[in-house]
């Protein structure tokens, strides 16, 4: 006899956890195919559909940041990659700014990156929080937020104990220092 639902184990307790490696079996055999999803401390979480503003601002940066890595052979730029941020959480940045060129089609690996890039519309909350502080504990040295509504960059940078000790916003149309290089770049107002 099936027992009441009262007396079933808590819905935490319930929820399936998954590691990195279940996770990309599922990718790979295309259970993600229609839809964006990310795997954060062992749980599947849906992403958002970019909507076009996304897409534009997304478009912008990772061109201001290609044209300045024209003359940096060492550094390359990304667009829709995922991250392996920690043994249970697998993120897709919007842009990354990687060193050299990976050598096998694989997620990138945090001492591979220079620079994360996030386009924020319906995400700022968890940009600014969750995926802050994943990259910083993960030591990836510096982190955007793209916040398309208020028209400004939140730059951190210099990792430390789990957070950014380097943390400022610069607007629209001010020159945003590129790290990995002496260059800037600006986003249009």
């Amino acid at each position: 006899m099936n027992k009441p639902l009262a007396s079933l184990a808590p819905a935490s307790a319930a929820k399936a956890r998954f590691t990195k490696a279940e996770f990309l079996t599922m990718a790979a055999t295309g259970a993600f195919d229609d839809m964006k999803i990310e795997l954060v401390d062992g749980e599947l979480e849906r992403m958002n559909p970019p909507m076009s503003e996304h897409g534009f601002h997304q478009a912008a940066v990772s061109y201001a940041l290609q044209r300045v890595m024209e003359d940096e052979h060492e550094l390359r730029v990304a667009v829709e990659v995922g991250i392996e941020v920690t043994d249970d959480s697998v993120f897709a940045c919007d842009i990354a700014v990687v060193r050299g060129r990976p050598s096998t089609n694989r997620l990138l690996q945090p001492d591979e990156l220079v620079l994360v890039v996030e386009i924020s519309h319906t995400s700022l909350d968890r940009d600014m929080s969750q995926k802050r502080i994943a990259y910083a504990v993960s030591a990836i040295p510096h982190y955007w937020v793209v916040d398309g509504e208020r028209r400004v960059v939140h730059v951190f940078g210099d990792p430390v104990r789990g957070d950014y000790a380097e943390v400022s916003t610069v607007r629209f149309g001010a020159p945003l220092a590129v790290p990995g290089t002496d260059r800037t770049i600006v986003l249009e107002s």
